[in-house]
């Protein structure tokens, strides 16, 4: 559909859509998602996927995957031929990560970019210096970084004029990598590309129509409108093109090497195209998906784990404001007094009552203080605290003070909910019920003023 409003009703338009876009793929940060992933498997980029139910963001390259959990560290299995998986970077705070072929690249929580593996082009060690940087992607064997005024960095191979044709300006909103050849999209919802042309990946981009998301494969573009339709163009070799779904309503697409993948607003899988390594037939059924990534001759996407809750009111600066304003690093939670790490909730297990596997996990705190989990049956996002300690409190309405326990250096859990005073019992099936661990802070006193708060949790307590 042609979109024929006046220039700035448009942009406006298409910003918000951007906006939403991104706040999509950045709420699996809300829950606990597993990794599913399936494909060709010779250097075990699938059968190395990390287990646990904390990440937030995948991407693949060629034989490698990345992956990247709440606390913002990066996890990444396959082929390292080049070092693009012994090379990740330790430590938490990253923010984001992309895939190239044999190379890889991570936004740090300071807004810097870091990279590994693959140099042949220089992709790695001419990775630009300084901050504010948004948006990271990766090609055949370049790079591309977004600004956070809108203008586009790119370096590594130029052989197409990947990096030298670079689009000048400062409106863009997105970037994405291929085998030579480079997309973005600007605020307007418009599309550029640039660089190899060998199959209309950059003459056949499609124009005149609001576009949400884009991304490339080797030798195919995907861009998805607004109405959620889905756009291919390029190479066509594998029915990457021409077995395009149609229909709308799709809120994300992944190109693979030749293969693509589409997300349903159920969380749902639609791929196509090449299916050398079973990438396309071994796509898992079913709902509950969040998120989808492609790699060579692999697919990777992310699963809601829903039954483990979900976590909201952080210190990180990445939601609501953190009770007592105690804001720790990204990803860390909320700060304590000793200046390091921070208190961070999470849930683990199955919110069955009837299975009884649910606990609560408590990280970052200071080992050997006293504490215990408040209950409350509404969230308030840093709503006046009146029952307990100094600051702002997550939980409150019908709060309970259960479960005194004294934390360990490292991680507590709190388990056996089943029938205790503050656990599943108390509610019934269906009921959201939230929760928040209060603890003595480092430095302080028995003053009754001596005490911060984690992150808060909530869980739906399943018949």
């Amino acid at each position: 559909m042609m979109y024929s409003s006046s220039s700035s009703t448009r942009s406006r338009r298409a910003a918000s859509l951007l906006l939403a876009f991104a706040g999509l793929l950045s709420s699996s940060a809300q829950g606990q998602n597993s990794i599913v992933s399936w494909g060709d498997d010779p250097w075990g980029p699938l059968q190395s996927s990390p287990t646990g139910t904390d990440f937030i963001q995948l991407a693949g390259g060629a034989q490698h995957s990345l992956a990247l959990r709440f606390d913002g560290s990066i996890v990444s299995g396959g082929r390292d031929l080049e070092n693009q998986v012994s090379g990740t970077p330790t430590g938490v705070g990253f923010t984001r990560v992309a895939a190239g072929y044999y190379h890889s690249l991570a936004l740090r929580s300071d807004s810097s970019i870091a990279s590994w593996g693959w140099d042949i082009e220089s992709q790695v060690s001419n990775t630009p210096t300084g901050t504010g940087f948004t948006r990271v992607a990766g090609g055949y064997a370049h790079s591309l970084a977004l600004h956070s005024d809108g203008s586009i960095v790119s370096w590594g191979n130029d052989l197409f004029g990947q990096v030298s044709n670079t689009p000048n300006g400062s409106d863009f909103a997105q970037v994405a990598g291929g085998g030579g050849f480079s997309l973005a999209l600007n605020h307007d919802g418009l599309i550029v590309a640039w660089g190899n042309d060998s199959f209309g990946q950059v003459s056949n981009a499609p124009t005149g129509v609001v576009f949400i998301q884009i991304d490339g494969g080797n030798s195919h573009c995907l861009a998805l409108r607004s109405d959620g339709s889905i756009v291919s163009w390029g190479a066509d070799n594998h029915g990457q093109v021409s077995n395009t779904p149609t229909g709308t309503g799709f809120i994300q697409v992944a190109a693979g090497g030749g293969h693509s993948l589409a997300l349903r607003p159920d969380g749902s899988i639609v791929a196509w195209g090449w299916d050398d390594g079973g990438q396309v037939l071994n796509t898992p059924a079913g709902t509950g998906f969040t998120q989808v990534a492609g790699g060579e001759h692999h697919s990777l996407a992310l699963h809601a784990d829903l039954n483990m809750g979900s976590a909201y009111c952080f210190g990180d600066g990445t939601g609501a404001v953190c009770p007592c304003s105690n804001h720790g690093n990204p990803g860390e939670g909320c700060a304590n007094t000793s200046g390091v790490g921070g208190a961070r909730l999470t849930g683990d297990g199955n919110a069955s009552i009837a299975n009884d596997s649910f606990q609560l996990i408590i990280e970052g705190v200071p080992g050997n203080k006293p504490g215990l989990i408040l209950r409350g049956a509404n969230q308030l996002n840093g709503g006046l605290g009146n029952l307990v300690g100094d600051g702002l409190l997550c939980t409150s309405g019908q709060t309970a003070r259960s479960q005194v326990q004294f934390t360990s250096a490292g991680s507590t859990t709190f388990s056996n909910f089943q029938g205790s005073p503050f656990g599943a019992s108390s509610y019934p099936g269906g009921v959201p019920t939230n929760y928040q661990f209060w603890y003595r802070d480092m430095t302080n006193t028995c003053s009754g003023l001596g005490f911060n708060f984690s992150n808060a949790w909530t869980v739906t307590w399943l018949p």
